[in-house]
């Protein structure tokens, strides 16, 4: 077996790379799903051809853009039906389109069934492993069991791997809140102490609880005192460093044993409705818009609607200002349109016309990280237009992935 790559160089091949697309696009996903393997796939898609176009060219056609006669056939019919795009989605994005064996992130990858489809008939995400073409050819391969990649060592392999990838996020996301010029920005206190403790984290062991509770800040349970409540905003007293450091202590040792997704390339709402669940934590950077609901400016209860939108998925929260961390983030950096960082927990998951609306809960919002966020969308706004749309409505509605 080769080497796995090492965490770091794995996380930087999967991060650094720039994408203005899609990271799953039409083609690629219709490709995939009948079989083809990912570097092909993409080959087709740059060429601008469709699954259409190509279903209608004869096999000198199909020859001549360079498909062999495997490939002809998986394309007219295949032995099975093609996988539904929301599984191979889902099994490529929990794999992060890796293979799950060498985990070389370069390498072109196929979906691999790990009991076949001759025999299962079954399509699901646990029974798709995503494997490069070596060790694909490996799991069909007739030597010895020693040689072969058995369904056992598939099933182990790929468990292992996912388990890994569940961690990249949040590891990213903890490297660069450490960076000099990364600041948080407001807290949904209760909401992070109450992910805290569902992360088994002991809140009253967190370095500077004691003494945040001593000052009357906070309860031995977590909850915030009124002490500060007749104030702009809840850190404008001079006495709340303690309660700063031990909010962020809580949030970081949540996201340590929490998975949380960054999203913030990847809003289109097929892919994103088909990864995505209510109840996920996750990441999204990009420009907000901030609408105070009350127009209140002192106390608890500055409720703001924050939203952002591109590329037909919308984001949608409520953050109450008083809970800002310092007074620039309570007078500019979370009013109008702010490019900021967000973390998340989705609430529901709704289609609104064209658009995937992801309602979600507020838990923590910063200046933009590093290195989290390479795709270019538009200067958000409250219109129903984006530049940065699919030509295609039906790949848009996400009937491809089932969206209601």
């Amino acid at each position: 077996m080769t080497d796995p790559l090492s965490n770091d160089r794995q996380e930087q091949a999967f991060f650094g790379c720039s994408r203005e697309r899609a990271r799953l696009g039409r083609t690629v996903a219709a490709l995939l799903s009948r079989g083809f393997d990912s570097e092909t796939a993409k080959r087709i898609e740059d060429e601008g051809l469709s699954l259409a176009a190509l279903q209608r060219m004869n096999d000198v056609e199909l020859q001549s853009v360079g498909l062999d006669q495997v490939q002809i056939q998986l394309l007219r019919s295949g032995p099975r039906p093609a996988i539904p795009t929301a599984n191979i989605t889902r099994a490529l994005w929990q794999n992060r389109w890796t293979c799950c064996v060498c985990r070389s992130p370069n390498l072109a990858v196929i979906a691999h069934h790990i009991v076949p489809w001759a025999r299962s008939h079954d399509h699901s995400v646990d029974n798709l492993a995503v494997l490069c073409l070596e060790h694909h050819a490996r799991a069909h391969s007739t030597g010895t069991l020693e040689q072969n990649l058995t369904p056992e060592k598939i099933r182990d392999a790929k468990k292992r791997w996912e388990v890994e990838v569940s961690r990249f996020d949040a590891n990213a996301i903890l490297n660069a809140s450490r960076l000099e010029n990364s600041h948080w920005l407001w807290f949904n206190h209760s909401r992070i102490f109450e992910a805290a403790r569902r992360a088994g984290v002991e809140i009253t062991n967190l370095p500077m609880f004691s003494f945040a509770n001593r000052q009357g800040l906070i309860s031995s349970n977590g909850a915030l005192t009124d002490k500060q409540n007749g104030e702009a905003y809840l850190y404008a007293g001079g006495e709340t460093a303690q309660l700063l450091q031990v909010t962020e202590q809580a949030l970081k040792a949540t996201l340590s044993r929490t998975a949380i997704f960054n999203i913030s390339d990847d809003l289109d709402p097929g892919l994103i409705n088909a990864v995505a669940e209510p109840g996920d934590l996750i990441f999204v950077q990009g420009r907000y818009v901030f609408k105070s609901l009350t127009g209140r400016r002192l106390g608890p209860g500055q409720a703001s609607l924050v939203q952002r939108q591109a590329n037909r998925v919308r984001i949608s929260f409520t953050a109450d200002l008083w809970e800002a961390v310092a007074t620039s983030a309570w007078a500019s950096w979370l009013r109008g349109t702010q490019r900021v960082s967000a973390i998340l927990r989705i609430a529901t998951k709704e289609k609104d016309g064209k658009w995937l609306h992801l309602k979600c809960t507020g838990i923590a919002l910063a200046t933009s990280f590093e290195g989290m966020s390479t795709r270019s969308y538009v200067w958000p706004s409250w219109s129903e237009q984006t530049e940065d749309e699919e030509e295609d409505d039906d790949w848009l509605s996400g009937d491809n992935y089932g969206l209601p």
